[in-house]
């Protein structure tokens, strides 16, 4: 089984008038290419087909505004229940807004199964307030909804997106709160990398995994089989961040691995952390 362990789709109301989300600055600043694609539940269903994915883990967008994200939990979740053999999805919150948890256990009953993608950057909250995260955490941990956290390297060239998530304080935020689990987007910004320090490597082994969105727009493919060693690839997600990249992208990646690693990072391990 292939499991996509990220993707992004838009509702309707905000794919027939883009005006809708262009008015949120970060989603601006991703979109602002003419070739830019808002991704549909149909155009990624024929992107599964087509290239022999069985399941994806579905996002929307990390509004910064609460109500937009509360419409677009209302609409994924929807949208998943017409596709339970094929999508996951997982609730957006706005973590700096008051009724975040409540948001988040609300995205639970609908059937949504964790958070994500969070954006610190893009919704004005900070990795390092540990205190204000406190409440959604909780809920999250009660829930047993995972975070999808965008992250991103500190190094490297700039693009639009690339923000201050950096692995230091991810792994503040996973030290802090050792039982919410956290699956660190754009293979954690470089996060599996400080593995070789062993308080780093009990991290990663405890509650967090990486997934490989945008990867090859960052990392040459030998990053893949460093982080495996590292890690395990029982700690990797297959992450295409479609619709902006296709799995023929990952496809020299994946060869570097052992078929048994490729089975677990292309979709063994997403399943057994989902329960897919």
């Amino acid at each position: 089984m292939i499991v996509d362990a990220h993707v992004h789709l838009l509702p309707e109301r905000v794919r027939a008038d883009p005006s809708v989300a262009m008015a949120d600055p970060w989603f601006a600043a991703c979109h602002a290419s003419p070739r830019a694609v808002l991704g549909s539940p149909e155009g990624l269903l024929d992107a599964m087909d087509e290239d022999g994915i069985d399941r994806a883990v579905c996002f929307t967008w990390p509004f910064a505004d609460a109500r937009l994200c509360a419409e677009a939990n209302d609409w994924l979740a929807a949208t998943v229940r017409r596709h339970p053999r094929r999508l996951i999805g997982f609730a957006t919150v706005q973590p700096a807004d008051p009724g975040a948890a409540a948001e988040a256990l609300r995205g639970a009953r609908l059937g949504l199964r964790g958070l994500g993608e969070l954006n610190a950057d893009a919704q004005g909250w900070s990795l390092d307030d540990l205190t204000a995260l406190g409440d959604l955490v909780s809920a999250s941990v009660d829930a047993d909804l995972p975070w999808t956290l965008h992250c991103s390297e500190p190094v490297g060239h700039q693009y639009p997106g690339k923000g201050t998530a950096t692995p230091d304080r991810v792994a503040r935020l996973a030290e802090a709160h050792p039982e919410l689990r956290l699956i660190a987007a754009h293979l954690g910004g470089g996060l599996p990398f400080y593995a070789h320090m062993p308080e780093v490597a009990a991290m990663l082994r405890r509650n967090v995994w990486v997934d490989t969105a945008a990867a090859p727009f960052l990392y040459a493919d030998s990053a893949w089989r460093a982080v495996v060693d590292l890690c395990g690839a029982d700690r990797v997600l297959l992450g295409t961040d479609w619709p902006l990249v296709r799995l023929a992208r990952y496809r020299s990646a994946l060869a570097t691995l052992s078929e048994t690693e490729r089975t677990g990072v292309a979709g063994g391990t997403a399943a057994g952390l989902l329960d897919a």
